[in-house]
Formats: structure tokens, sequence, C-alpha cells
């Protein structure tokens, strides 16, 4: 704050004490540095206060931001249930209509089935063969040997680990 060099605070305290002399010197002294320590405690205090107002400002930016959001959320809740009644309303008007056309329909049950489907549809003659000629082909060994995946990764992993070996602890026959 206020810059004094050795040699200005040596002078200072040479002209203190021929001024005041040797017994006024330390009273004063001890004031002087009561009265600095509560120039600095002010200081610090408008500091902390200053950054206290500041924060506050940030506080009251950030309250109206999010009261801008909720109101902002809201608003859209308020759209989303809107559209959400105006589906529920067309889905039971739907719903309606096939109430309707189902009451008119008043043959039992067993007549309103779909058409039965044949084994020829199917593609199955009716000696109850398949029409179409199925023959397996014969799977080379390897493939009969060869590990899935699976088992592939797990034996790699299993053969990354280190190996743990049991350390033969010595004992002594008293």
């Amino acid at each position: 704050m206020f810059d004094f060099s050795f040699t200005e605070m040596l002078l200072s305290g040479v002209v203190a004490l021929v001024v005041l002399g040797p017994e006024r010197l330390p009273k004063v002294a001890r004031k002087a540095g009561e009265w600095v320590g509560k120039i600095q405690r002010l200081a610090a205090g408008v500091k902390q206060e200053l950054a206290a107002n500041g924060e506050y400002a940030e506080l009251s930016k950030v309250k109206q931001d999010f009261t801008s959001t909720v109101a902002d959320l809201k608003q859209e809740l308020h759209d989303f249930g809107k559209q959400v009644e105006q589906e529920t309303q067309t889905i039971a008007q739907h719903t309606q209509e096939l109430a309707q056309q189902t009451q008119q329909d008043t043959r039992p049950a067993w007549e309103r089935l779909p058409e039965q489907k044949t084994p020829a549809d199917f593609g199955i003659s009716e000696t109850a063969q398949p029409a179409f000629d199925y023959t397996p082909q014969p799977q080379p060994i390897a493939a009969l040997n060869a590990k899935s995946l699976r088992k592939q990764a797990m034996a790699r992993k299993r053969d990354m680990r280190p190996r743990h070996r049991a350390t033969p602890k010595l004992r002594s026959r008293r």
C-alpha cells in the first residue's frame, strides 16, 4: 500500500526517539500498531462486504434464470398435457368406432375366425414329407472341436493372470 524503504523507516524511528523520548516511544508505538490493526481489519471488512454483495448479485441473477426456466418448463408441461389430452380423445373415438364395428358383427366368434391354413400353404406335401429336399451338409471335424468365442476369451484371460504360488513356510522344531 505505502512504499517505505528501510532507510526511511529507520530515519522516522530515530526522529520519533528524539521527539518522544525513550519513555513514551513504546506506548506510542503500541498505540500506532493498534490503529494500523484497526485500519487493516476495517479494510478487510469492506473487502468482504464487497465480495458478499458481488456474490449476492450473482445469486440473484441465478435465481432469475432459475425462475424463468421453471416458468418455461411449466408452460411446456401445460402444452404437453393438452397434447396428451387431445391424443387420448382421438384414441377414445377410435375405440368407440371399433366397438361399434364389433357390435354390428353379431356372428358367433367361431364364424369370425380367419380361414384355416393347410399343410400345402407351408410347403409340406400331403404325405407329411417336406416338399423341398433338405439334406444336412456334413460338418468338418475341426468345426466340431472349435471353442466358442466366449470360451476362447475366458481362456486368454485366465492365461494372462499371474499364477499364485504358495511360498513354503519353514518351521523349526523346538
